[in-house]
């Protein structure tokens, strides 16, 4: 997979895959941090700010609308739920 971040798109086999603008900062987030695990109240005030009229459960409806993407093109995970305590990117 091809993220390119300036241009806010993602391909995978030159094929784009398309995101919604909030599906796209979360993958953003994640993937410029690989590795490490947010919980889904940072994922939420990294995107919305402090100020968000939401909350935080969105976070996990985010994270499946992406991987259903992400999915028809590829079996491979790029992002893992740790359990208890957020998500991670393991691409």
């Amino acid at each position: 997979m091809w993220i390119d971040y300036s241009g806010r798109r993602i391909f995978y086999r030159n094929q784009e895959v398309v995101l919604t603008k909030t599906e796209f900062d979360i993958i953003e987030l994640l993937s410029l941090n690989s590795g490490r695990v947010f919980d889904r109240e940072h994922i939420y005030t990294s995107i919305w700010g402090y100020d968000g009229l939401g909350d935080s459960s969105v976070i996990a409806e985010h994270v499946r609308r992406i991987r259903g993407k992400l999915s028809r093109h590829t079996d491979r995970e790029y992002i893992e739920t740790v359990w208890g305590v957020g998500y991670r990117w393991i691409g």
